[in-house]
């Protein structure tokens, strides 16, 4: 507590920023004084339980509850985890922290995802592995404020940016430059390793490559990066967004890269076979091929999010899996022992990253477990794909497809607890439902003004 104390004092820290994270993938807390914040460590701060049993648009889900929700109206805790404490760049005074979510009995919350990610990851230690997890995160840039453009009704978006719709276009990077070079550099202050960044394939679209972590604090990452790039947005009279399918160009995809480490090093190479793919790395991949129609839900969560996944638009569609193919929904790298890994490539921009590991360790554990072998791999083109015999199954194309395939997926339950996946799905038919009634549109060619106003500024 003294070594707390003395940062606080040590960089004049006058108010400390404490959030958590509620089903949505939105942050949620309070700022307060440093006093206040040292006492938080033991007692946490409270909350009232709606912040995490309410939509986008903050109308409380009905029809279903959990036992960590009061009858009435209660409160849940924010336990700051101290690990992630950090100063907030730009911003003179403040810190910023990380938080678990609790009941008022201090029992982790089954919807907090960074509890459910660590229990995930202990389970897997328990197997002798420690998980790596790094992120491929895709934004869009677009001029005029937020306000202007909520004012505007999201009509009539102007890309920032690079303009084309060549993928990796490198002659228009110094309209981006003078943006990501800020973000760059107030995620490096916050302990954010970035790799890459690059214009993507719609207009204003840009991608940010992470360094790997492990998979608490990758997904914590992903969260700083969106709020990083909203504040800088901000700052610049600019907006941004990481919802999935914001006009009717390419969507927003945020790939999961990860791979298991054992006491003697990386343990998905293995130079004894044709393909160098370790037979831990088969078993984890026949789990995740098994999960593959179940995780849909929880990479997709929204309807905005199935706006993406259509054919020939660089999204997966089908159930399948190869090497170094790109059209697959997962994607195995064996060149090397350092760089063996599985990349999930189903996941809209809009996820909520610390669901997509846990979605990801639980698929990977049922895989260990059971001895799970992988189907043959696909090697050609899978995108948009004819359904028949010898056809790989079509992913879930809907939403109420995918909470139904979560529903019945035993080993995605096992690992990732009934309260967790009855709330879920009940929120997805809460969403759903307020889709079909309140303006959406499903046979839209493009997004509806009700996916922009609901989406655009809290993603």
């Amino acid at each position: 507590m003294d070594d707390l104390q003395r940062f606080l004092d040590d960089n004049g820290v006058t108010r400390v920023r404490v959030q958590g994270v509620q089903p949505d993938a939105l942050l949620v807390g309070k700022i307060l004084r440093p006093a206040a914040f040292v006492s938080a460590i033991e007692s946490g701060v409270s909350l009232a339980d709606f912040a995490f049993g309410t939509d986008r648009a903050g109308d409380p889900g009905l029809g279903y509850s959990s036992e960590w929700r009061s009858t009435v109206v209660g409160d849940i805790h924010l336990v700051p985890d101290v690990a992630t404490l950090r100063l907030a760049p730009g911003v003179e005074g403040m810190a910023t922290c990380f938080a678990d979510a609790v009941d008022v009995e201090y029992r982790p919350i089954p919807l907090c995802g960074r509890g459910l990610v660590r229990r995930l990851s202990d389970r897997l230690e328990g197997e002798g592995f420690q998980a790596r997890f790094a992120f491929e995160i895709e934004g869009q840039f677009f001029t005029k404020s937020f306000q202007d453009n909520r004012t505007n009704r999201w009509r009539n978006l102007e890309p920032f940016g690079v303009g084309g719709h060549l993928p990796y276009l490198a002659q228009d990077l110094h309209r981006l430059d003078g943006v990501m070079t800020e973000i760059c550099g107030r995620l490096e202050a916050l302990g954010v390793p970035w790799e890459a960044w690059n214009a993507e394939g719609a207009a204003g679209q840009f991608e940010l490559n992470l360094s790997p972590a492990d998979p608490v604090t990758a997904a914590d990452h992903v969260l700083l990066v969106r709020q990083v790039c909203k504040e800088v947005a901000y700052e610049r009279d600019m907006s941004v967004t990481f919802m999935a399918k914001v006009t009717e160009d390419y969507g927003n995809g945020l790939h999961v890269h990860h791979s298991l480490v054992g006491d003697d090093g990386p343990v998905f190479f293995d130079d004894t076979d044709p393909a160098n793919l370790a037979q831990i790395a088969r078993w984890w991949l026949g789990g995740l091929m098994a999960t593959l129609p179940g995780c849909v839900s929880l990479m997709a969560p929204n309807p905005n999010s199935f706006r993406r996944m259509a054919p020939f638009l660089a999204v997966p569609t089908h159930v399948t899996w190869d090497f170094d193919n790109k059209s697959t929904a997962l994607r195995v790298l064996t060149r090397s022992a350092s760089s063996a890994r599985i990349e999930h490539r189903v996941g809209a921009g809009d996820l909520h990253p610390h669901f997509a590991v846990a979605v990801t360790l639980a698929g990977g554990l049922a895989g260990l477990e059971g001895r799970l072998e992988p189907p043959p791999p696909f090697a050609k083109m899978a995108w948009g794909l004819p359904t028949g015999e010898g056809r790989p199954d079509p992913l879930p194309a809907s939403m109420p497809a995918a909470w139904e395939a979560l529903d019945a997926d035993a080993n995605l339950r096992r690992h990732l607890g009934d309260d967790l996946v009855d709330y879920w799905i009940g929120m997805r038919r809460f969403e759903w439902l307020s889709f079909h009634t309140s303006g959406g549109d499903p046979d839209a060619e493009g997004p509806t003004p009700w996916e922009l106003d609901r989406y655009f500024e809290t993603l």
